[in-house]
């Protein structure tokens, strides 16, 4: 008997389900352990190196660690967007960078330093063509600097550098309610639909979006929804939906909390509510056990989203403040990244260590060499 699969079965085969997922729960737990560790040990070296004035220990908090991320994801953006990068580019870039923080506090690597390798890391991962040395001069900024921090981000990723994104999902979506405005479409499997021509008089006949809706469709002075008005109000409602899934989306937690699909369905519902409703319900039968689960859980991703305001990103003076005083508390021990890596590269020992070891590999391969020539006697004429 042959079993289906369906998306969500191939889903929860991914890294990012297995690994990257998370409660809101679960993910403020981890974070919450993450900075207890980073300042226990941001204290150590501040009890060590701190004068004797009786100064407080001052340190960033955990919130003002996420904020300080946060701002670095809308640099990711903006960096991204002059480069005109692919937008699977610049969302990677964005889920590495989250990612690397969940396991790693910016008391010990600091976001200014990390972001440059992520998003060059995602560049490689989307096959996005640019050399080290141009990405290096674009940024104005070191090779060696963008490389040094890029094994340790490997090992905070847990070497898994897909990320599943909504924007191929929107686009399909797009591309059904095309069909479904134009009549192309007809019955849908397990729903009651009547018909194509059914369909196509519902959407017509569709709710006007609300005030607050964040689409830029609004109908024409008839107030009458004609063919050429629907496909104008699909597009307004796909071009929101994408422009909330290249902001809130990137700046929040959505992409650990919930899949892809209810990403993209919450940027929908944000947009243009009646109609994503209507679409909704040629994918869900009313009477579907799961109907009411799906739809709660859309709504709460919407809420995410639709909570986000671009006023919540630090600006630039709050950043340099926040910045200023992580110097104060910061993990000296990675304060020379590029430093570390060289030594890495050469051997914890450096190069005397990585020389003496160079210099007894040619004795022992010599001795081994002089020890067959004694055994079997010297090669005949000469030659081996």
């Amino acid at each position: 008997m042959t079993q289906r699969i369906n998306e969500d079965d191939l889903y929860r085969t991914s890294s990012q389900y297995r690994l990257w997922s998370f409660s809101p729960e679960s993910l403020a737990a981890l974070r919450r352990k993450t900075h207890e560790l980073a300042i226990a040990r941001a204290s150590q070296f501040a009890g060590t190196s701190n004068s004797s004035d009786g100064d407080a220990f001052d340190c960033l908090t955990s919130a003002e660690c996420l904020r300080l991320v946060q701002r670095y994801l809308d640099q990711i953006r903006t960096t991204s967007d002059h480069f005109k990068w692919p937008m699977t580019v610049k969302a990677t870039a964005a889920q590495y960078l989250a990612r690397f923080y969940l396991s790693n506090s910016p008391l010990t690597y600091p976001p200014k330093e990390i972001y440059k390798t992520v998003l060059f890391l995602a560049c490689k991962t989307e096959a996005t063509h640019m050399t080290l040395s141009e990405y290096a001069r674009r940024i104005s900024t070191p090779a060696d600097e963008v490389l040094a921090p890029e094994y340790k981000v490997m090992q905070a990723l847990r070497f898994t550098l897909d990320v599943r994104q909504p924007y191929r999902g929107l686009k399909g979506v797009l591309m059904e309610l095309f069909n479904l405005a134009e009549g192309r479409v007809g019955e849908v499997e397990g729903v009651e639909t009547g018909g194509a021509a059914a369909l196509q008089a519902e959407m017509l006949g569709l709710e006007l979006p609300s005030k607050t809706a964040q689409t830029m469709w609004r109908v024409r002075d008839s107030g009458k929804v004609e063919g050429k008005a629907l496909v104008d109000r699909i597009n307004a409602a796909y071009s929101a939906a994408r422009t909330i899934l290249d902001g809130p989306a990137l700046l929040t937690d959505a992409y650990f909390l919930y899949t892809p699909s209810q990403i993209l369905l919450a940027a929908l519902h944000l947009a243009d509510e009646p109609l994503t409703s209507f679409y909704l319900r040629t994918k869900l039968p009313l009477m579907s056990d799961l109907r009411p689960k799906i739809l709660a859980t859309i709504a709460a991703s919407a809420e995410l989203l639709g909570s986000f305001s671009g006023s919540q990103v630090l600006s630039k003076e709050e950043r340099a403040a926040l910045e200023r005083k992580l110097e104060g508390c910061r993990d000296p021990s990675t304060r020379d990244l590029v430093g570390s890596h060289a030594g890495a590269k050469r051997g914890a020992g450096g190069d005397e260590e990585a020389e003496e070891k160079a210099r007894k590999k040619k004795a022992a391969r010599d001795k081994a060499l002089k020890e067959g020539d004694d055994l079997f006697g010297p090669s005949l004429n000469g030659k081996g």
